[in-house]
């Protein structure tokens, strides 16, 4: 790994407005943000309570969440 970043929270606000400059990223990080959520929680819940299928659709969310994510970054 590389060197970590001094001050890494003024680092990134410092540089965020010129990383979000496309209007249209908003709208994958607002879908894929509660959907990263729900996928955690559903495959946490899922782990607990032993049951595959709440752990294999959280998963899916998770994914499906970063590429979210991925296709939000490559328009800016």
């Amino acid at each position: 790994m590389g060197k970590r970043h001094p001050n890494l929270p003024a680092w990134q606000w410092r540089t965020y407005p010129h990383k979000q400059q496309h209007p249209t990223n908003l709208v994958p990080h607002q879908i894929a943000v509660p959907l990263f959520i729900v996928g955690s929680l559903l495959m946490i819940s899922g782990v607990f309570s032993l049951d595959l299928a709440s752990i294999a659709i959280g998963v899916i969310s998770l994914i499906a969440a970063l590429g979210l994510q991925h296709h939000g970054h490559r328009l800016a």
